[in-house]
Order: C-alpha cells, then structure tokens, then sequence
C-alpha cells in the first residue's frame, strides 16, 4: 500500500506509519532521559490505538508498522480508541468533565453510556456498561464512519476551489505544498474556535503573495479582484494579510459532517440494547469543536453530553 503526498509523490504506508511512531517513542524516551527516569523502551508495555472500525488486517498493518519501528511484539497492544478513551474517563476527577454536576462519577456500577470519539479521519462509537471490579462490557458493537475533522477539510477545499478555481488550487498544491498547508491550518484554527453563537466575520490568516501571484498566473488579475468577483463577494473580503468571512457561510462547511455524525448516533441508539443510554461522552480532538458539541446536545436532549 502507498501514500499519495499533495504533491503526488508516493511512498510506502508502512514506511510512514513506522517513522511517525518511531517519533513518538522517541519523543518520550528523550522527555524521560530528560527527567532523569531511567527506562529502557523494552521496560514499557507499548498501546497503540487505533479506529473501531478498522478491520483486522488494518490492525495487523499497525502492529507490523510498530514492529518496523523498533517495538517488540511481545511489548505492543493494540487497543480501540474509544475503549481507551472509557478507560480513561473511570479515572477522570469530576470537575475535568464539561456537561456534569457535582457528585457525578463514571465509575458507578450498571452505568450504560456511549463512548463518541470524534478524531481526525474518523468517528467511532460503541456502548459501554460499567461492572463489579472495574470492568467495563461491551453491549453495542463498535460503529463508524469517515466524518471525522478532516471531511470538514474536504468542504473547506471544495470552497477554495469554488473560489479560485481548481486549477488554481491544485497548482498551489503542487508548486507551494507549504503555503497550502499553512492555509489549512488556518482552517484548522477556526474549526476550533467556532462558536455557536458566532455571527460576525471571522478573520483567516493566508499566504497572500502566494495567493496574488497564482491569481495573476491562472485568472489574470490579483486577489482582491477574483474575492470581489467570486460567487462569495458578498461573504469574503479581504483585509491586509486576512481573509474576513462569514461566521455563516463557515457553519456552512460543517453542515455536512454534523449531519453524518448525528445519524450515527442515531442508528446506535435506536438499538435494543442502547436504549437505556443516557449518557453520551464525545472524546477526540474534533470533540473539542463547541460547534459540534452544541449540536449533539440539541438533536439528543433527553441524553447528557459530556466531554472530558
């Protein structure tokens, strides 16, 4: 299996799998050498995560990539992201958890709750029953879909190219992959800071020389002429080094995302065995969106949400 960079460069999976999680090992090991703990990799029990929804010769995949990187099989587990995340939530003091009064706790005995791990690529679901001696049992098989945080990406760059134009957009790609980036982690800060209540314009940091000088290379005229000539004249203006756009029309490109992600919490609940769920907990990164959060609690108002 290959990986397709923005460029169109290719490279193996497993060889991008192994370095990222070399990284990480060694990212930690220096911060514990650094602390003056003295641990050897082959003392730590290794756990990689990984999405619901993967099958097992993904999870294999995984568990040989770990091995490239230099962990041992016999030190390595494999988890499920959202049962890791359970875990770790019987853990959590109650005032780290957003959505919950005083008193609560997760670790009570016969607690039926929804584990919804919104990350990255991904949204995994699965149901869990909390029983005597801290185990946890599962009673809704896991359940996912791809409409994690990166399909709003998808939405941002479907805009973008309604913008400017595909070939623009894919130039850009190819010949600037660092102002491109740089302007989807733009987008990113937005995605994390978007509000509910937002109802002015939000201000986006972008690449302008690059920017004005593809503008005149594909479309003949600069920037602010194409902004002022695009079908979203009316919702983006540009302000120095800034793009200001509608609080709206970004809501816009969550439309989508949101409205997977509600199905399949609904289809999960609509289950036998997950009707009595009354607690649904959004875990992952995506989960820390107030826009996301706002409308789960809205289309389930009988459940509690909670967020670490």
């Amino acid at each position: 299996m290959v990986l397709e960079d923005i460029t169109g460069k290719t490279v193996l999976a497993i060889d991008v799998f192994a370095h990222s999680i070399k990284a990480l090992v060694n990212h930690l090991m220096d911060a514990l050498e650094t602390r003056g703990i003295g641990v050897k990799s082959s003392d730590i029990q290794w756990v990689l995560t990984v999405p619901a929804i993967w099958t097992d010769n993904s999870k294999q995949f995984m568990r040989k990539s770990a091995e490239k990187a230099g962990i041992h099989n016999d030190h390595l587990l494999i988890s499920l992201e959202p049962e890791a995340a359970s875990i770790l939530c019987q853990y959590l003091p109650t005032e780290t958890l957003c959505g919950v009064e005083s008193g609560f706790t997760m670790s009570k005995v016969g607690t039926k709750y929804m584990i919804v791990d919104l990350g990255g690529g991904t949204v995994d679901i699965t149901v869990h029953e909390k029983m005597a001696g801290g185990c946890l049992k599962e009673i809704s098989r896991a359940t996912g879909g791809d409409c994690g945080g990166t399909s709003v990406d998808v939405e941002i760059i479907q805009l973008l190219k309604r913008i400017f134009g595909t070939p623009l957009i894919d130039s850009m790609k190819r010949e600037q992959p660092e102002a491109f980036l740089d302007l989807i982690r733009e987008f990113e800060v937005v995605k994390r800071t978007i509000t509910p209540l937002k109802d002015k314009k939000i201000n986006l940091a972008i690449p302008y020389n690059t920017l004005d000088s593809l503008c005149k290379q594909h479309l003949k005229k600069d920037l602010s002429s194409t902004l002022s000539s695009s079908p979203y004249a009316n919702c983006i203006t540009l302000k120095g080094d800034k793009m200001r756009i509608d609080a709206f029309l970004v809501k816009t490109l969550f439309d989508k995302t949101i409205k997977d992600i509600l199905s399949l919490i609904q289809e999960i609940l609509t289950r036998k065995e997950s009707e009595s769920v009354t607690l649904l907990l959004l875990v992952g990164g995506f989960a820390a969106c107030s826009l996301i959060q706002a409308e789960i609690r809205e289309a389930f108002l009988t459940r509690r949400v909670i967020v670490p």
